[in-house]
């Protein structure tokens, strides 16, 4: 009698079956890698792509508890975590047919150096339309007097005793008509026409000269290293603090993330102009501190321009990076001037109104 064993077959059987599945669980590996990337790096906060997974796999959860209107400032969806991923962000129909037919991108008219009416090709030159360029009319507006000034507010200026201190953690961050997109989205130029130490300026020189507020706005580059900017403004704001001691107000101003343009541009005295929105962090020692004082210039918001403020007009992060370094202080918050969908002159006429707000928390007592 003989036997007839097929170990062999059965071994390079699952042999092909554990290789397959290793395969798999490597690339998923690197999806999950890739997605954490894209979750640290995308400034976003709040926690929209988590919820909608969640709603995906217990409908019951969406039915009971699910308000789309809570995340109606997030725009970090479960779908753009995984497009980027795969690095398939920004696709558009119109790119696809340009990169395989390039005969579809020479007759574009929004190629720069697009063909001539004979068929040939144009010198290069810079559009005005392409170019980020603050015009006339705004200028103007950020120039004259603001519809919320108020002269009886004003008080003799005393330079050598400094009331606000301005900073910026995110010191590059700008406005959509002046940032560059990377990846996440994230607008960032060192032009200062354009990002949050413009719109800093216009704050501190409406304080000085408008209040006779005295104002310290500092603007040491601290986001040279994403991961260290925190640290690196705590080193700043601590310099001031042991030079001074505390200040009436300490803000680090910041723009957001969100690209819904309704949801953070209001219409106040006939001025369009960004919304605002205070952030603290769930994890700084102050936090009792930090919501009162933020309550405080809410409450004075409320009261002369209700629209300025966003519908979540304190957005509480659990666990800040360094606490966002709001425990340095009772007195400093974090302010979101503007986002994405706005312009720089939008966000800085909002600080004329917010000048006002802080002259009347400061001078108003």
């Amino acid at each position: 009698m003989s036997y007839v064993f097929h170990g062999g077959e059965n071994r390079r059987g699952r042999s092909k079956i554990s290789i397959d599945i290793v395969v798999i669980l490597i690339i998923a590996v690197f999806f999950c890698i890739r997605c954490i990337v894209v979750l640290n790096n995308y400034r976003e906060r709040g926690a929209y792509a988590y919820v909608q997974l969640l709603n995906f796999c217990m409908p019951v959860v969406e039915e009971l508890n699910y308000d789309a209107s809570d995340y109606a400032e997030n725009n970090l969806s479960l779908k753009n975590v995984i497009l980027q991923s795969f690095g398939l962000s920004n696709l558009r129909f119109q790119d696809i047919v340009n990169n395989e037919l390039s005969v579809f991108a020479q007759i574009n008219d929004n190629i720069t150096g697009a063909v001539a009416n004979n068929g040939g090709i144009q010198p290069y030159e810079i559009k005005s339309n392409s170019v980020a360029m603050i015009t006339e009319e705004e200028k103007e507006a950020i120039a004259k007097e603001s519809p919320a000034y108020d002269e009886s507010l004003k008080k003799t200026l005393d330079e050598a005793n400094p009331e606000v201190l301005i900073y910026h953690t995110h010191t590059h961050e700008s406005y959509y008509d002046g940032g560059n997109v990377d990846e996440g989205y994230n607008y960032n130029t060192d032009n200062n026409d354009y990002n949050v130490v413009g719109v800093g300026d216009v704050l501190a020189k409406e304080l000085q000269e408008g209040y006779g507020i005295a104002v310290i706005h500092d603007k040491t580059i601290h986001d040279t290293s994403y991961n260290d900017c925190y640290g690196r403004s705590n080193e700043t704001v601590s310099s001031y603090l042991n030079q001074y001691g505390d200040f009436k107000l300490i803000i680090d101003l910041h723009r957001d993330s969100n690209s819904n343009r309704q949801a953070v541009t209001t219409e106040i005295n006939g001025e369009t102009v960004a919304k605002v929105m205070f952030v603290v962090a769930g994890n700084s020692r102050n936090y009792s501190s930090n919501i009162e004082l933020d309550n405080k210039l809410i409450e004075i918001i409320n009261r002369l321009f209700p629209s300025l403020l966003r519908s979540t007009n304190i957005f509480v992060y659990d666990s800040g990076i360094n606490a966002f370094n709001l425990n340095l202080s009772n007195n400093i918050l974090l302010l979101e001037d503007g986002s994405i969908a706005n312009t720089a002159t939008e966000a800085k006429l909002s600080a004329k109104y917010m000048a006002r707000v802080i002259a009347e928390y400061i001078n108003g007592n």
